[in-house]
């Protein structure tokens, strides 16, 4: 099971996810712990910023890291002149 404690400490960490046939490089921005979760370990958010020439839509995509490797399900929830950002929930 994907915990909290797998992301933590890859903040800052460049993560590639595949689709169709692309290579897209997702920076995890920012790990949110949630308050008063019912999931057994605690629930949490994750934060990833992609590139502005490509938006991704909500879907499961597979993330690869340097010492990670989930499938994850990511939203898009704003963007910038720069980027997309996307977040996943653990609730």
């Amino acid at each position: 099971m994907i915990s909290v404690t797998d992301f933590d400490r890859a903040v800052g960490q460049t993560f590639i996810v595949e689709t169709n046939g692309k290579m897209v490089a997702l920076e995890l921005s920012a790990v949110k712990h949630i308050a008063n979760s019912p999931r057994e370990d605690g629930g949490f958010s994750l934060l990833f910023k992609g590139p502005r020439e490509m938006l991704l839509p909500q879907a499961t995509y597979r993330f690869v890291g340097s010492e990670l490797a989930h499938d994850i399900f990511i939203v898009p929830v704003s963007q910038d002149a720069t980027s997309y950002s996307y977040e996943a929930v653990f609730n």
